[in-house]
């Protein structure tokens, strides 16, 4: 059952509150299958949150709170890559600009044609493992001079351009080098996110790395029924390079539901919330497209086949996750989402959606870390739920 919930205003934000509460039933469903502990969700529409709300438990004897702060995963790339956008509108660098012109050492092996465009949407052939290469030790992702230097070690897996695999850290850490080397007042990473992005924004809970003494911190965890042999492994790794003063840009954010919100909200208003402008319009409309045409995610292939799944389309915008696009075909943004429709997820737990043309911007953190792509199918589930629970049809 619902454990907390936010004051939530269904018909003034134009939606359905029966219909909402399906995406708490779908929720619950998945708790009482053993798939996860619990989770909080969040709806808007026309900036107004239609469901707030936290189901289930985070940890043992602990139920989930709307104030719960949950380790973002991958969805943390989307920050990236907005201070990234950011940095464009303000003329430091543009998208087609190689990453050698700021970063000569990176050139070797290959990688001198690379653009900032294809570090953003997985296009740049770079390094593309969980772990950092030897010498490096898996520590050492949390730490951006060692990363970056890692994926500058290694040559590329192919031809910048010609395929698209999603790199888990390398491309958004490469990314995060280059603001702080461009960066005049020689801010680390983590500061200039929170002075151009989380302050700014009113995300007042979301910073790079959390202390494991922080009660409302949710620890990765999985199921029983989800556990593989590799799950301890997976949640103790995670979580501690997840600790205080981690930084790790492509997902070792901590945020709540709200303060993704608030970021997600910012997009769906084109870049730009009451007081602060991220970026422009233009910028947010043009990043928020799909930018790898019809080419599959490499990175999916053998999951597809062993799972009997059609070949999965890359669909990468440059806001750090997927855009909608056109046709039938697995998306986390969900299937009835507008064609401008775009999101972002993290691996196995988190996911942010905005559609425009519906004004709706949908928020789900979870407890209980799902692998593969089926946590993509159940954001898409959720996602199509929320975009039923609207009354009046999209905006032309």
């Amino acid at each position: 059952m619902p454990i907390s919930t936010y004051p939530n205003d269904a018909e003034s934000a134009g939606m359905d509150a029966q219909a909402l509460q399906r995406i708490i039933t779908s929720i619950e469903g998945d708790i009482s299958q053993g798939l996860i502990f619990g989770a909080t969700v969040l709806v808007a529409r026309h900036g107004k949150i239609a469901l707030h709300q936290s189901i289930g438990t985070v940890a043992p004897g602990r139920n989930a709170k709307n104030d719960d702060l949950y380790l973002s995963m991958s969805l943390a790339k989307s920050f990236t890559a907005a201070l990234t956008l950011r940095a464009i509108d303000q003329g430091k660098f543009t998208l087609d600009t190689k990453v050698g012109k700021i970063l000569p050492e990176f050139s070797t092996g290959g990688k001198k044609n690379i653009t900032i465009f294809q570090l953003l949407c997985h296009q740049a052939g770079i390094y593309s493992k969980l772990v950092p290469p030897a010498p490096y030790k898996a520590t050492d992702i949390i730490n951006l001079e060692k990363m970056y230097q890692a994926v500058a070690s290694q040559p590329v897996e192919y031809v910048p351009g010609e395929r698209v695999c999603y790199a888990p850290f390398a491309g958004h850490a490469v990314c995060a080098k280059i603001l702080t080397t461009l960066d005049s007042k020689k801010r680390s990473f983590a500061q200039i996110a929170a002075d151009e992005l989380f302050r700014p924004l009113a995300m007042i809970d979301t910073r790079y790395g959390s202390a494991e003494s922080d009660l409302r911190r949710v620890d990765v965890s999985f199921t029983e029924k989800m556990t593989t042999p590799n799950s301890a492994a997976t949640a103790q790794f995670l979580n501690q390079l997840a600790s205080e003063g981690a930084e790790m840009p492509a997902g070792g954010a901590y945020t709540t539901a709200i303060d993704t919100f608030r970021f997600a909200e910012t997009l769906r208003r084109g870049g730009s919330n009451d007081s602060y402008r991220l970026m422009s319009h233009a910028m947010v409309e043009y990043a928020s497209r799909n930018h790898c045409g019809d080419l599959t995610n490499d990175a999916w292939i053998s999951y597809c086949i062993e799972h009997d799944l059609p070949q999965l389309r890359a669909n990468f915008s440059l806001l750090g996750g997927y855009s909608r696009g056109e046709g039938h075909h697995m998306v986390p943004t969900g299937q009835l989402a507008s064609p401008k429709a775009y999101c972002a997820v993290g691996g196995g737990s988190t996911m942010w959606m905005v559609d425009p043309d519906r004004e709706l911007t949908v928020v789900f953190l979870s407890a209980g870390f799902i692998e593969g792509l089926a946590h993509s199918q159940r954001v898409s589930l959720i996602n199509d739920l929320a975009v039923a629970a609207c009354l009046e049809p999209a905006s032309s």
